[in-house]
Formats: C-alpha cells, sequence, structure tokens
C-alpha cells in the first residue's frame, strides 16, 4: 500500500505540475500578429512640352521651331538678309510635371550656317515686353515653382543678321558670298534644357 499512496502522489503531483505550467502559460501569453503587404506611391511626372511636342519623347525640336522674319520696305519678308530682324517662339506647357524646375534656352549661329553673324538680341515672356540682352546671345533663364501654379509660357526670342560695322565674323563680300554657298540657309542653334530643382 506504500508504494501505491507512493505512487498515486507522484502522479497526482504531475498531474498538478502539468496544470501548474498550463495555466502559467496561459496567463503569460501574449497576442502575436503580423502581416505583409506593398506601399505604393505614385511617381511625379516629368512631361514638358515644347512647341506641342513633348521633349521627353522627342528632343529634336527643329520641324517646331519657326523664324518669323515679317520684313520691311526693303528686304521681303521671311527671309534673312544683312539687319533683318525676327523672332522665334517657344511654347512651354508644364501641366504634367509635379516638381518645381529651371529652364535655361541658349542660341546661338550654327557651325553649318552659311551665316555666321546671326545674334540673339532679347526676348519676351507671354507677349510682355521685349527684354533687350546687354551682350548678343545671352541666356533665357527662369525658375517655375510648384507653387507658383504656372501650367504654361510662351517664349518670344528675338534675332537679327547683325550686319554692324564692328563685327568681325562676317564682312560685305563673305555676305554676298554667303547666298551662294551650297547650304545658303542661316541656321541658328537652340538649345532648351530643364532641370528639377530640390531647394
Amino acid at each position: 500500500m506504500k508504494i501505491y499512496k507512493k505512487f498515486t502522489l507522484i502522479i497526482l503531483t504531475c498531474i498538478s505540475l502539468a496544470i501548474l505550467l498550463l495555466v502559467i502559460n496561459q496567463v503569460y501569453a501574449k497576442y502575436k500578429s503580423s502581416a505583409t503587404g506593398n506601399a505604393s506611391i505614385p511617381i511625379s511626372r516629368w512631361n514638358i512640352v515644347v512647341n506641342a511636342t513633348s521633349i521627353r519623347d522627342n528632343p529634336d525640336l527643329s520641324s517646331k521651331i519657326i523664324p518669323t522674319f515679317p520684313g520691311n520696305e526693303n528686304i521681303a519678308s521671311n527671309i534673312i538678309a544683312p539687319t533683318a530682324e525676327g523672332y522665334f517662339d517657344l511654347s512651354f506647357n508644364f501641366k504634367d510635371v509635379d516638381v518645381s524646375f529651371k529652364y535655361t534656352i541658349t542660341v546661338s549661329a550654327s557651325e553649318n550656317s552659311a551665316v555666321s553673324d546671326l545674334v540673339a538680341t532679347g526676348y519676351s515672356i507671354d507677349d510682355g515686353e521685349k527684354i533687350d540682352f546687354t551682350a548678343y546671345n545671352e541666356e533665357i533663364t527662369d525658375t517655375i515653382h510648384l507653387t507658383d501654379n504656372v501650367d504654361s509660357r510662351n517664349i518670344r526670342v528675338y534675332v537679327m543678321w547683325d550686319d554692324a560695322s564692328d563685327n568681325t565674323l562676317m564682312n560685305n563680300l563673305a555676305d554676298t558670298a554667303s547666298t551662294s554657298a551650297s547650304n545658303s540657309s542661316a541656321i541658328f542653334d537652340v538649345n532648351v534644357s530643364f532641370i528639377q530643382i530640390t531647394n
């Protein structure tokens, strides 16, 4: 009987210990869960349109820049001759741009031009007054801040065939020779660049 009591006592102790461990485990149990997912953030738009052409998709604007030379009583319209003055327009549309940016426009005579005396003399913004350059072919630059709420800008660049007597690039003989050159076109290089402003 002693063995039976010892055996029963050991069994009861083990059962009690198991119940105690189960109760302690439940008392100290913590809720635990986990989950995963993706954070999706739209990328800012950067689609600047110049003269109705997206420069993101087509960086060559040669066919979109159309010079206008109104002419006068001594020079026919829409041609260039010594002292002729004209302009070309750059129409910017940036409604699909979500960041502040700076634009820079540079204009100069192309090395392929029959006339090297081509110069930019100034510009105007949105049909405003002409802003004359202090020296020919200066950069045209400005910053468009996102908070400005501006969707478009029209820039008119004024150009001319500089035939001043102090001009050392072409003399009268070179002016005359330009009309018989195999490439008898006056060509401007126009570079329009845009860069995001981060501060």
